[in-house]
């Protein structure tokens, strides 16, 4: 089999670490683009780059020619099952790669948002199509907390509709290095791993954190589900979207994302790092170059 690796969703936040960790593996990566001005930071890496859609069977097969893995990533959207399904009909037309597929914290037939319902039926697809296999569950991003950069700069506040929900969450550099492991050694096949945090922390314990870290006080501040959708609506990502972040800020609040795994150790070999460690070494220094 061909060591060639295929990444769709290069130019998003997993790939971008996971990236360069693959090269200096000595991985051969192939990257799946549909916009291509934001690849050329991949060219300029040294990543072979295919420009397509999901919907385009041609790409597909341009893409998927002589690879031999696929990190398999879409982004949130209605679509997602039917993008899967052609990403597998290529697959299975160059050869039978090995699907690494990114999926969704708590994915299930009654999981409580619409993405987690359909990454369930995209990942019974993979299950059922007889191409080896390997799912990543990861918890919610700490690098979503990004989204508050602003208005913690501007008034010293997180706004989230997360009520006083503790959430396992999971730096983005630990999905990576599980999916680096994954990509580059056998002995995973078949298996599912839920990617957590050392901790289930809520977001008052957060934003103390950060005050800790820039030394200046953050507040969290609670807002209804109706300021969820609304907050969304109005960054214009739509009415899918907006239900879809409305459902998991409701469920995160009734305590839906409280707990941890050993997942990311028993991959790795390395503790999962904290929301400390991913505030002093990666958000702490973008909000003091604000």
């Amino acid at each position: 089999m061909s060591d060639k690796i295929l990444i769709t969703g290069a130019t998003g936040n997993i790939a971008r670490i996971l990236i360069p960790g693959l090269q200096a593996a000595g991985a051969s990566i192939r990257g799946f683009v549909r916009n291509p001005e934001k690849a050329q930071g991949l060219k300029d890496a040294g990543v072979e780059v295919v420009e397509g859609e999901f919907a385009n069977s041609e790409s597909l097969d341009t893409a998927m020619n002589g690879v031999g893995s696929v990190l398999l990533i879409t982004a949130p959207n209605p679509d997602a099952v039917v993008q899967t399904s052609n990403v597998l009909a290529a697959a299975k037309r160059a050869g039978s790669p090995r699907i690494v597929r990114i999926s969704v914290l708590g994915a299930a037939e009654d999981a409580p948002t619409d993405n987690g319902r359909l990454h369930f039926k995209t990942e019974q697809e993979i299950q059922d199509s007889g191409l080896s296999y390997v799912i990543i569950r990861p918890h919610f991003f700490m690098q979503n907390l990004f989204m508050s950069a602003e208005s913690i700069g501007s008034d010293g506040a997180m706004y989230w509709g997360m009520g006083e929900g503790r959430l396992g969450m999971v730096d983005v550099r630990d999905i990576a290095d599980v999916a680096l492991k994954i990509l580059t050694e056998s002995g995973h096949e078949g298996k599912t791993y839920t990617l957590t945090g050392p901790a289930a922390i809520s977001f008052r314990d957060v934003a103390k954190t950060i005050s800790s870290a820039i030394g200046k006080e953050v507040n969290y501040v609670a807002v209804p589900l109706e300021a969820v959708t609304e907050s969304i609506l109005k960054m214009g990502m739509g009415d899918w979207f907006a239900k879809v972040m409305t459902d998991y800020s409701r469920a995160y609040s009734e305590g839906w994302g409280d707990f941890t795994t050993e997942d990311v150790q028993s991959v790795t070999g390395n503790p999962p790092r904290s929301v400390e460690t991913f505030v002093s070494e990666v958000l702490a220094p973008a909000l003091s170059s604000q």
